[in-house]
């Protein structure tokens, strides 16, 4: 039997990970699929419906308590990870304590992942953990033990953005990750950028590490449109990184007809609501809170919207892009991780710089609010030519799991 262990954070419970839905209807080649999610909460509830041919194995991990912590010290590859921080001048007791819970939390992974009763039967088995860390770190654990009892094992990785970036990291450090790249088959960051980033940190793995971008399902031709004013739309959870408060100060100095409209809610809704509330009379916001993928997918489709923006601090390739961009709707976004491979200025949008200045996002929205028709309209054939050459979830995800198959 040929199995796929796919390891999410919560995925299909709760919300989070939503970019999935578009990926596992199209797992093909193995016998049985199961995804297990490995850090679920004891209310965790199940909100996303599976294809047939996949089932779901939530993990039931144990806390193995203090007393972990002593055998970790006897595993040469913790005073291996030790060594690399002492030799480099970056240890500190705070990395030692970080990286001793995060591999007591990738044991005690492994411990839930080893009881798998379908890993018995299993001639082949794929381990496919969609982030680069702790669950990844307890594929290679179990990818050893499988090895020994003579199955085939191939074991991948997605990355995104906290599983690549140190400086998104408690401490700027994110641990074992020589350890993980010493033994898992391939990583694959979801951006070019993302990539480079891992190699130049461990280029001795360098053949290992290789860009696979996500995808978006088609939901038909449309494109950006200006003829009933000029529509922004937004969509994120409201938290700092997104940097919505930005927007807001953009817009308050705007002197020209603008309908903003949000999708998403979090923590400082309140907060950016407060902002807006301030907005000059000329600008009008539009508050949708939190959406399922379907009704943000429904919405994009029925509504006319002239421009998508996106100003956060920090990012893999926001999937957001590739939704709103297979709509034909030019975006306005920051420099900042993969964005850069999904918003070429002058092509299907603007870039801003990182450190933008909100009169800088406004003159931008004024420039896609004054282009002649034809040259807007190229902006919104582009953005549908990009997503389907970059970002056709049919088109890479059935590369995708051709090739691990082979």
């Amino acid at each position: 039997m040929k199995l796929l262990l796919l390891l999410t954070t919560s995925f299909p419970y709760d919300n989070g990970e939503e970019f999935l839905l578009n990926e596992v209807k199209y797992i093909r080649g193995f016998d049985k699929v199961l995804i297990c999610p490995c850090n679920l909460k004891k209310d965790s509830a199940v909100t996303k419906k599976l294809p047939d041919f996949v089932s779901c194995h939530p993990l039931k991990t144990t806390d193995s308590g203090k007393g972990a912590y002593a055998s970790l010290l006897c595993k040469p590859y913790i005073w291996g990870e030790m060594n690399r921080l002492l030799k480099s001048g970056s240890f500190t007791t705070a990395k030692a304590h970080e990286m001793l819970f995060f591999m007591k939390r990738a044991f005690e992974i492994y411990e839930a992942l080893s009881k798998i009763e379908d890993l018995r039967s299993a001639d082949e088995v794929t381990i496919y953990s969609y982030w680069l860390f702790d669950a990844a770190a307890a594929g290679v654990l179990l990818a050893n033990d499988l090895k020994r009892q003579g199955k085939k094992v191939l074991q991948i990785s997605r990355a995104h953005r906290f599983d690549i970036y140190n400086e998104f990291a408690k401490y700027n450090y994110i641990p074992m990750r020589k350890f993980i790249l010493e033994h898992i088959d391939r990583v694959l960051p979801c951006s070019a950028s993302g990539a480079e980033y891992i190699r130049a940190q461990f280029p001795q793995y360098a053949e290992k590490i290789q860009p696979a971008f996500l995808g978006t399902t088609d939901h038909g031709v449309k494109q950006g449109s200006r003829e009933n004013g000029f529509h922004i739309v937004s969509c994120s959870f409201m938290v700092p990184v997104k940097r919505l408060h930005l927007i807001v100060k953009a817009l308050e100095k705007a002197d020209f007809p603008i309908l903003w409209t949000h999708i998403g809610s979090g923590p400082l809704s309140d907060e950016i609501k407060a902002m807006a509330s301030k907005l000059p009379s000329c600008i009008q916001t539009e508050w949708k809170g939190q959406m399922d993928n379907a009704s943000i997918m429904n919405y994009y489709k029925t509504t006319e919207i002239s421009a998508f923006v996106n100003v956060s601090a920090s990012e893999g390739i926001p999937v957001s892009i590739m939704e709103i961009s297979s709509f034909g709707v030019p975006v306005i976004a920051t420099d900042v991780g993969g964005t850069g491979e999904a918003v070429l200025t002058g092509e299907n949008g603007y870039l801003l710089p990182a450190d933008f200045s909100p009169e800088m996002l406004l003159a931008r929205l004024r420039t896609l609010k004054e282009l002649p028709d034809g040259e807007y309209a190229r902006l919104c054939q582009n953005a549908r030519s990009l997503w389907d050459e970059k970002f056709n979830a049919q088109r890479n995800y059935e590369k995708f799991y051709k090739e691990i198959n082979q």
